[in-house]
C-alpha cells in the first residue's frame, strides 16, 4: 500500500518557477507546503499558493537550514520530500516516486544531484558535483529524522535507505551569473568556514566550477532537457489560489530548532557504579544517572545536535589527567528539558596497578565540558597473564586452567600476529625481529642471529623487539607447548631467545601443556 506524501519546498523568490517545479510534484503528493522567506515579493506568492495547499510566511534568520525541524512538524503524511526553489526533479525520479512510497523496507532515499552548467543541456561530470548525493524523501517519523545546524548537511536521517539514480536538476549554476554565485561562496564561507572536498575550498568549489578551468560535463537527456526548460519559462500560474497565505512567527519556528549554544545547556550526573577495584586495562561501563537541567533537547545517537556527551576521565594518585584513557558515550534516546535517564557509560581502565579516580562529566563536542561531574577512587589491580607459544589444540586444552582462575588472560605468541584476532589476543614471539632483514649466507646469518639475541638480555630493547618485551615484563608465565615434533635449527635458537628473555625479566616459564602442572605454578603464585 502506498503510503502518502507531503512536499516541502523553502524559497526565496515564490514566483512562476517555483510553482511550475512544485506543479510537477502534483499527481503523485497529498501535501505541497511552501515556506516563503518574508522577504519575497508578496505579489509573487499567489504563483505558489495556486499549487501548494499551505504556504507558510516566516522570518528569515541565520543559519538558512532553521526552518527545517519546524516545516518538518508541519508534514501530515507518512513521507516527506524536500525540494528546493533551485532545483527540478527529474521526469524518472517523479515516474518512481509512486513505487518508492510503497517500500516498508526503508526510512530515506538519496538521490544524486546534477549541478547543470553551463545551460540546461549540460551537466558537470566529474567531482565533486558527481556524485552528490541528498537524503530528500523521508520518513516523517520524528524517531529516525534529525536536524543539524551544518550549513551543507542539514537533515540528518536514521533507519535503513537507499540511493537510488533517480536525479534532480539542480539550476544554481546553469541560471546565476559568475558575480551571484562567488558572493553565495564567499557568505557560505564565512558561515561555514574551512570545509573541504576534492582538495578545494568546498564551497568555491560547488559553486563556482569556473575556477577549474574547464570542468568535464555530460549531456542531458533531451526529454529531461524539456522538462527542465518547460520550468523555466513557466509564467505566472493565474487562477484561484489553493492555499491560503499565512504568516509565522519566529517563536513558533525556533520552538523546534536545536538549541545549540553552549551557555544555555546544564545538567548534572550521579555515578550509580562506583567500583573499589578493576583490573588493569579493564573495558566496562558504569551506570550513570542524567539530569537535563539546561533549556534545550539532548539528542541520541553520534548525529545529534547539540552533540551532548557524558565523558569519562581518568587521574592517577598526583591527580595528573590520563588523557588517553578519556572515552564520550552518547545518549541512548533524546532527553529533554527536565527529564533523567540512566545511561551506561564507558571506562577503560589505565593498563599500570595502583590507585587512581574514575570521573563522569557531561560534554558538548568541540565546545567545552559544562559540569555535572561525579566520580569515585579505584584500586586498578593487574591482570593475571599468560603469554602461550603452541598449536590451537595445545592453547585448548591450557583453557581448562580458566575454571580455576577466570582472571586470567591468555596471549598467543606467533611470528605474525593478526591484529584483528578471532579469540585470545596475539603478540609477536620474537622470529621476526630475530630473522627478518638478516644478512644472507650462513656465517652472516649466524653473526646478526647471535648479536640481534645478545642486544635482547645487554639493553636497551631494541625497538623491533618492544612489545614481545613488553608482552613478556605483563605476564605471570610463558608457557611453551605443543613444538614436540622436529624444528629447524634457527626455531629451536627463537624459542631459546624467547624463553630466556622471559627468565630475565623475572616471568616463570613452563616448558608443559600438562594443565596440572600450570595449575600448581599458577598457586604457588597466588599474588602474580
Amino acid at each position: 500500500m502506498r503510503g502518502s506524501l507531503t512536499v516541502v519546498c523553502r524559497t526565496a523568490e515564490a514566483g512562476p518557477r517555483p510553482a511550475a517545479l512544485l506543479a510537477t510534484f502534483r499527481e503523485v503528493a497529498d501535501e505541497i507546503v511552501v515556506a516563503a522567506d518574508s522577504r519575497s515579493d508578496p505579489a509573487t506568492r499567489a504563483d505558489v499558493a495556486a499549487v501548494a495547499d499551505r504556504v507558510l510566511v516566516y522570518p528569515y534568520l541565520e543559519p538558512q537550514n532553521r526552518t527545517l525541524p519546524w516545516l518538518f512538524a508541519q508534514c501530515r503524511s507518512d513521507w516527506a520530500f524536500v525540494i528546493d526553489d533551485d532545483e527540478v526533479p527529474s521526469l524518472a525520479l517523479l515516474d518512481a516516486l509512486p513505487g518508492l512510497l510503497a517500500d516498508d523496507s526503508v526510512f530515506h532515499c538519496s538521490f544524486p544531484v546534477r549541478w547543470l552548467f553551463p545551460d540546461t543541456a549540460t551537466y558537470l561530470d566529474d567531482w565533486p558535483w558527481r556524485p552528490h548525493w541528498a537524503a530528500r524523501l523521508l520518513r516523517t517519523d520524528g524517531r529516525l529524522i534529525r536536524f543539524g545546524d551544518q550549513t551543507h548537511r542539514p537533515i540528518l536521517a536514521g533507519g535503513p535507505g537507499r540511493y537510488l539514480q533517480l536525479p534532480l536538476w539542480h539550476l544554481d549554476t546553469a541560471l546565476r551569473p559568475f558575480e551571484e554565485r562567488i558572493a553565495k561562496a564567499r557568505r557560505y564561507e564565512r558561515a561555514r568556514p574551512g570545509m573541504r572536498i576534492g582538495g578545494r575550498s568546498f564551497n568555491y568549489a560547488f559553486y563556482v566550477p569556473e575556477l577549474r578551468g574547464k570542468p568535464p560535463v555530460a549531456p542531458v537527456p533531451a526529454d529531461e532537457r524539456a522538462h527542465v526548460d518547460a520550468v523555466l519559462r513557466a509564467g505566472p500560474q493565474g487562477g484561484p489560489p489553493r492555499a491560503k497565505v499565512e504568516t509565522v512567527s519566529r517563536d513558533e519556528i525556533d520552538r523546534f530548532w536545536p538549541v545549540t549554544d553552549p551557555d544555555r545547556q546544564a545538567g548534572r550526573l550521579e555515578l550509580i557504579d562506583r567500583p573499589p577495584e578493576l583490573f588493569a586495562a579493564e573495558a566496562r561501563t558504569l551506570d550513570v544517572r542524567i539530569h537535563n537541567t539546561g533549556e534545550g533537547v539532548w539528542p541520541w545517537g553520534a548525529d545529534g545536535v547539540p552533540e551532548v556527551r557524558i565523558g569519562s576521565r581518568w587521574y592517577d594518585a598526583t591527580g595528573r589527567e590520563l588523557p588517553e584513557l578519556q572515552i564520550h558515550t552518547e545518549l541512548g534516546a533524546s532527553l529533554p528539558p527536565g527529564s533523567e535517564e540512566v545511561l551506561p557509560v564507558h571506562v577503560r581502565a589505565p593498563a599500570t596497578a595502583g590507585r587512581y579516580r574514575v570521573e563522569v562529566e557531561l560534554i558538548q563536542q568541540h565546545v567545552r565540558w559544562f559540569g555535572g561531574t561525579d566520580g569515585c577512587d579505584v584500586v586498578v589491580r593487574r591482570a593475571r597473564r599468560i603469554a602461550i607459544v603452541g598449536d590451537d589444540d595445545t592453547v585448548a586444552d591450557i583453557a581448562v586452567l580458566l575454571e580455576t582462575f577466570p582472571e586470567l588472560e591468555f596471549v598467543r605468541l606467533r611470528r605474525t600476529p593478526s591484529r584483528t584476532p578471532s579469540g585470545y589476543p596475539e603478540a609477536p614471539d620474537g622470529r621476526a625481529y630475530l630473522f627478518d632483514d638478516a644478512r644472507p649466507g650462513r656465517l652472516a646469518f649466524g653473526a646478526t642471529l647471535l648479536w640481534r639475541s645478545l642486544r635482547l638480555r645487554a639493553g636497551p630493547t631494541p625497538a623491533a623487539a618492544r612489545e614481545l618485551v613488553g608482552t613478556l615484563r605483563d605476564c605471570d608465565l610463558l608457557v611453551v607447548a605443543g613444538l614436540d615434533g622436529p624444528q629447524q635449527r634457527r626455531e629451536r635458537w627463537a624459542l631459546g631467545v624467547t624463553e630466556r628473555t622471559a627468565r630475565s625479566l623475572g616471568v616463570r616459564v613452563a616448558v608443559t601443556a600438562n594443565p596440572d602442572e600450570l595449575l600448581q605454578l599458577l598457586r604457588e603464585n597466588p599474588g602474580a
